[in-house]
């Protein structure tokens, strides 16, 4: 078999931890992982997860506190925060009518895919109707597709990464200043360059992990 180069960047890839503080990410090569981010799928297109892009030192800082100081928020080259919708994410809302309007035209077929397809088949039959935290947990689930997408390229690019979800949810949110009605934390991105040797890779013999039926 030919060489695999998306392949060499999985083994490339691993949990950064110390990033040279030094070296940053050319403005090129970050549009390029941010597109592929909103490139990457979610359930029914519904688009649930928001990045907020990490500018200032002041503010990292604050992320820091509250992500158990780790010096990967500082650090890195880019911090990214990747938050999640919540009340938008019910079947009713002008929020999910809109996006299965731009897939569907009539009136009858977008209300049939967000209260029947979406509604009922998806969200009610998983439990996620009656509990806007259970919904909430759903959609942050959306969030980790996105990340993966951008650290899988991120690799492809020679740049490391480090997905945090260490953190004290409320006091980011705080910090943050969201409205945990509408949306709140999923999860944290760093991205940047290695200042570490590569930790060993540890994972289970393939033949563990898939069977075939």
């Amino acid at each position: 078999m030919k060489q695999d180069i998306f392949l060499d960047a999985m083994q490339f890839r691993f949990a950064c931890k110390v990033f040279d503080k030094h070296r940053k990410i050319s403005d090129d090569e970050f549009e390029a992982i941010l597109e592929s981010g909103i490139l990457s799928p979610s359930s029914f297109g519904l688009e649930p997860t928001r990045m907020l892009i990490v500018r200032t030192q002041e503010m990292r800082e604050k992320i820091k506190e509250a992500c158990w100081n780790q010096d990967q928020i500082t650090d890195a080259s880019q911090t990214i925060v990747f938050t999640s919708l919540k009340v938008d994410m019910l079947p009713n809302t002008n929020y999910v009518f809109n996006k299965f309007a731009r897939r569907v035209k009539s009136a009858d077929k977008i209300k049939y895919y967000a209260t029947e397809r979406y509604g009922k088949n998806k969200l009610e039959n998983s439990g996620f109707l009656t509990d806007i935290e259970k919904l909430g947990l759903w959609s942050i689930h959306q969030a980790y597709i996105m990340a993966t997408t951008m650290m899988n390229h991120a690799a492809f690019l020679g740049i490391d990464s480090c997905m945090i979800e260490g953190f004290d949810k409320n006091l980011l949110e705080s910090t943050l200043q969201l409205d945990t009605f509408q949306e709140q934390v999923a999860l944290v991105l760093c991205l940047g360059y290695r200042n570490m040797e590569q930790s060993p890779r540890l994972r289970m013999n393939k033949h563990e992990i898939i069977k075939f039926i």
